[in-house]
C-alpha cells in the first residue's frame, strides 16, 4: 500500500465515520491477503462505492474505471497515483483499442504482484435495490491473466454486496457483506475446451453471488411496495423469524460521539434487516407469479392506509404503541423543558454550522442524479466544513487573542453542529407525539380506523408469510387461499 493511498484512506474512514451512521461489514476473513484478487461489486452509489469498498480491506485496491474520469487532469494525477486503471469502452473511438489493450496488461501485472484489482461489473450506476446484468470483463480478465500464467496464478473473485438503508441520505447506513471466494482456476478445462463458454458460466456464478450479497428486487415496479411492508411489518418479522438482540460493544468514543449526534445508541444488526427486506421482495415476486391480484389488492390497501396517515400527518411509528398510553401533558413538559434548556446549544450548532451545511445541501440537490449525491454531499462536505472552521477559528483568534479561547470554539463547532440534528430530531418526535395524543382525544373514531386498517394489514401479511414459508420450503403444501382483507370504512 502506498504512502499516498494509506493517508487518502485513513481521512476518508474518518470523513465515513461522520457522514454514515453505521458502517458494518461481514465476511472480511474471505479476503486472502497475499493472494492476488479481483473484488467484483455491484454500484448502487457512483464513486462513494470506491471510498466505502477501500475503507472495509486493508489491501489497496487498484479500481477500474471509466476512462472519462480521467478527462479532468487533476483528477488524472490523483487516480494514477493511487493505481486506478482507466477503461475504454468499445464505443469508444478505434484508436482507443490499444491503449485498452494496455490497459488489460496493467490489471495482469498487478494480479501478477499478488496485488488487488476493484471492478464494478455492472458497467454503470445500478438502481436502488437491484442488480444489474453484469458484463462479461471481470470474467475475461481473470480467466486471461490466469491463461498466462497456465492456471497457476492462484487468482480469487472475491463478489461484494454493497447495501445502503438510504443511497443518497446524510447519516444512514451501510452494510458491506464480502462473499466467499471463487477460485478461477476451477474454469481451466472449462476455458481450454471453450474459451467463451467459461467466461459466461465465470459471469453467471459472479451474478448470482453478488445479487445474493445486495439486496435485489428483481422488479422495479415492486420496489415501492417491498419498502411501505417493510415499514410496516419489517419489524415484527424480524423479532420473529430473526430476533432483535445486539448487546452494545461499542468503546467511549464512539458512544459519546453517538451522544452529540442524531443517531441512536446501540446499532441494529444490518445484516438480519437486509436479510428481512430481500425476504419481503422475493415474497412479492413469489405471490406476483402465482397471485397477482392480491399483490394488486394489497398494494391498494397500503396505498389507502399510507393516505389516512398523511390526511392526520402522523408516522407509522406512532400506531405502533396505543395512543392512549401517550401523556399529551407529560410530553408538553418534556418538550418545553428539552426546548427551553438546550435550545441555546442548538442554536450555536446552527449559526456555526448555517453556512457549509447549505452549501453543501445545495451543491449535493444540484448533483446529475440520484446515485451522484452522496459522494457531492461526502467531498463538499470534506472541504466546505474544515474551510469555514479554519476560516472562522481565524476570526475568533484576531477578536480573542486567545489560543484557549480559539481552540475551544473550533472545537465545539462540529459536535454543536450534530447536536443541532439530535436536537431537531427530538423536538419534531416531542410535536408527534403530542399531536399522536391530541388526535386520540378529539378523532378517536379516526385514529380508531387507522388502527384497524393497520392490523387488517398485519393479519394479512402474517397469512401470506405463512403460506408463503409453507409453499417454499421442502415438501411442504401448496399454498392456501388467503382470504381477501375486508376494508375499514
Amino acid at each position: 500500500m502506498t504512502v499516498l493511498y494509506r493517508i487518502l484512506r485513513q481521512t476518508l474512514r474518518y470523513g465515513l465515520e461522520l457522514y454514515f451512521v453505521d458502517i458494518q461489514a461481514m465476511g472480511q476473513e474471505t479476503i486472502p491477503q497475499d493472494a492476488p484478487v479481483i473484488f467484483a461489486a455491484n454500484h448502487p452509489n457512483s464513486i462513494m462505492d470506491t471510498v466505502i469498498l477501500g475503507a472495509q480491506t486493508r489491501r489497496q485496491i487498484h479500481y477500474m474505471a471509466k476512462s472519462q474520469l480521467f478527462e479532468n487532469p487533476l483528477v488524472a494525477t490523483l487516480f494514477n497515483q493511487c493505481g486506478v486503471i482507466p477503461v475504454y469502452q468499445a464505443k469508444e473511438s478505434e484508436a482507443d483499442s490499444p491503449r485498452n489493450e494496455d490497459s488489460f496488461r496493467r490489471a495482469y501485472e498487478v494480479l501478477e504482484e499478488d496485488g488487488c484489482i476493484g471492478i464494478f461489473p455492472e458497467g454503470q450506476n445500478s438502481l436502488e435495490r437491484r442488480v444489474r446484468d453484469i458484463k462479461t470483463g471481470t470474467a475475461r480478465i481473470a480467466l486471461a491473466a490466469e491463461a498466462k500464467n497456465d492456471f497457476q496464478l492462484g487468482l480469487q473473485i472475491i463478489p461484494v454486496g454493497l447495501n445502503f438503508e438510504n443511497r443518497d441520505r446524510f447519516l444512514s447506513s451501510v452494510l458491506v457483506r464480502f462473499g466467499r471466494a471463487i477460485n478461477v482456476s476451477d474454469y481451466a478445462d472449462a476455458h481450454r475446451a471453450d474459451p467463451r463458454a467459461a467466461v459466461r458460466a465465470l459471469t453467471d456464478a459472479v451474478q448470482e453471488d453478488i445479487r445474493q450479497l445486495a439486496t435485489h428486487i428483481d422488479d422495479d415496479r415492486h420496489h415501492q411496495l417491498v419498502r411501505d411492508i417493510n415499514q410496516i411489518y419489517g419489524q415484527e418479522l424480524l423479532s420473529e423469524l430473526i430476533g432483535d438482540i445486539r448487546l452494545d460493544t461499542r468503546g467511549m468514543r464512539d458512544r459519546l460521539f453517538d451522544e452529540v449526534r442524531a443517531t441512536p445508541g446501540v446499532k441494529p444488526d444490518l445484516d438480519d434487516r437486509f436479510v428481512i427486506e430481500q425476504y419481503i421482495a422475493d415474497a412479492v415476486s413469489y405471490y406476483q407469479q402465482h397471485d397477482p391480484a392480491m399483490v394488486a389488492r394489497v398494494r391498494m390497501d397500503i396505498r389507502r392506509y399510507k393516505d389516512h396517515m398523511r390526511q392526520v400527518r402522523l408516522h407509522q411509528d406512532f400506531l405502533n404503541r396505543p395512543p392512549e398510553t401517550l401523556s399529551r401533558r407529560k410530553d408538553s413538559l418534556k418538550f418545553t423543558y428539552y426546548a427551553l434548556v438546550f435550545g441555546p446549544l442548538a442554536v450555536w450548532g446552527l449559526i456555526n454550522n448555517f453556512l457549509p451545511f447549505k452549501i453543501t445541501r445545495s451543491l449535493t440537490m444540484r448533483a446529475p442524479d440520484e446515485a451522484m449525491r452522496a459522494i457531492t454531499g461526502f467531498v463538499t462536505g470534506m472541504f466546505a466544513y474544515p474551510l469555514f472552521y479554519a476560516a472562522q477559528g481565524w476570526a475568533i483568534w484576531h477578536l480573542s487573542a486567545s489560543w484557549i479561547v480559539t481552540l475551544l470554539y473550533v472545537l465545539s463547532l462540529s459536535p454543536a453542529g450534530f447536536f443541532f440534528l439530535r436536537y431537531r430530531r427530538q423536538i419534531m418526535r416531542y410535536r408527534d407525539r403530542i399531536l399522536a395524543r391530541t388526535m386520540f382525544r378529539t378523532r378517536r373514531n379516526l385514529i380508531r380506523q387507522l388502527m384497524r386498517e393497520r392490523d387488517t394489514l398485519i393479519a394479512t401479511f402474517d397469512t401470506l408469510k405463512d403460506n408463503y414459508m409453507r409453499a417454499n420450503l421442502p415438501g411442504a403444501a401448496a399454498v392456501e387461499p388467503v382470504v381477501e382483507p375486508v376494508a375499514v370504512k
